[in-house]
């Protein structure tokens, strides 16, 4: 990643694609972010994280979390919380307060959570 500060990326790039540069460590070429892609598939207990900041101000955020259920017979059930579900949530009380929509990032693999 370049030398650039989280905080000039963020002001500069707009908090998806600033998320998509720390989650990709800046290896993400251009025509990729085109591309149709499958979601990636995550292990449960992956840590996902988000940024964002607002725009008028100097105000920053971070949220990191992680879900892990497990089943007793190894298939998901009606009480299965998914990650997407969590960070959904996340995102709406988020909005809710004037922030933007966020995006989290898995960290293994490097992807977005979709």
């Amino acid at each position: 990643m370049s030398n650039m500060s989280r905080r000039s990326l963020l002001g500069y790039s707009g908090t998806a694609a600033a998320g998509a540069v720390f989650a990709s460590a800046g290896t993400a070429a251009a025509d990729d972010a085109n591309a149709t892609q499958t979601p990636a598939v995550f292990a449960p207990g992956t840590k996902f994280e988000t940024s964002a900041s607002m725009a008028e101000s100097d105000l920053m955020m971070e949220m990191t979390f992680s879900v892990r259920v497990d089943w007793p017979n190894g298939n998901p059930s009606a009480q299965d919380i998914t990650p997407l579900e969590v960070a959904n949530a996340l995102s709406a009380i988020a909005e809710s307060k004037g922030w933007p929509p966020l995006t989290f990032y898995g960290a293994q693999p490097p992807a977005p959570l979709t």
